[in-house]
C-alpha cells in the first residue's frame, strides 16, 4: 500500500495558488456566516402585526391600547395598536421596547394613502399604564400620537413614576 496519492493532494493543497483560493473563500464563509448572523438582531419595528393573542391595557390617557405579546411574526413578539389621537387607516405593528426616539428610527414605514403601515416615522413612549407592558417605553408609530407643538406625547404618566405606581416594569 503507498500513500502517494494522498501526498500529492496535500502538496497541491499547500501550493500558493490553493492556499489564496481557499484563503478568500474561507473569508467569504465568514462574512457570509457573520452578515445572517447581524440580521437576526433586526426587530422590523413597523411591520403589520396580529392581535389574535391581545391583553387590553389602559393607556395615559385612560382609553385602550391592545399589545399582543406573542406575536410569531414579530421578532420581539410585541404587537401593538395604541390609542390613536388623530385619525389614521394604519393598523397593529410590531414594535420593541426603547430608550429614546433613536431606537426607533429604523423603523419600516409604508407609503401611499392605502398602506396600513406608519407613514410618518416612531417615537419612543409609554402606550399603557396597566397590564404586563405598564410603564414600558416602546416605539409607537407617529400616526397615532399628537407630536405637534405644545403636545406633551412624550411626558412619563404620574401611575409610571416611582413610588406611585404598582406596576411591575416602574423601579
Amino acid at each position: 500500500m503507498t500513500f502517494a496519492p494522498r501526498t500529492r493532494l496535500f502538496a497541491v493543497a499547500r501550493s500558493a495558488p490553493w492556499r489564496a483560493a481557499l484563503g478568500l473563500a474561507c473569508v467569504t464563509i465568514l462574512t457570509l456566516a457573520l452578515s445572517t448572523l447581524s440580521g437576526c438582531n433586526d426587530n422590523k419595528v413597523g411591520r403589520v402585526c396580529d392581535l389574535d393573542v391581545a391583553d387590553a391595557g389602559t393607556t395615559m390617557t385612560g382609553t385602550t391600547a391592545i399589545i399582543n405579546g406573542q406575536a410569531v411574526e414579530c421578532p420581539t413578539r410585541i404587537c401593538l395598536l395604541p390609542v390613536a389621537q388623530m385619525t389614521t387607516n394604519t393598523t397593529s405593528l410590531c414594535t420593541q421596547t426603547c430608550s429614546s426616539d433613536d431606537d426607533c428610527s429604523d423603523g419600516e414605514l409604508g407609503s401611499g394613502s392605502t398602506s396600513k403601515q406608519c407613514k410618518t416615522g416612531f417615537v419612543c413612549i409609554i402606550p399603557t399604564t396597566v397590564g404586563d407592558f405598564c410603564c414600558q417605553h416602546m416605539c409607537v408609530c407617529k400616526d397615532f400620537v399628537d407630536t405637534g407643538p405644545g403636545s406633551n406625547y412624550n411626558a412619563t404618566p404620574v401611575v409610571c413614576q416611582p413610588g406611585m405606581s404598582m406596576c411591575k416594569n416602574v423601579h
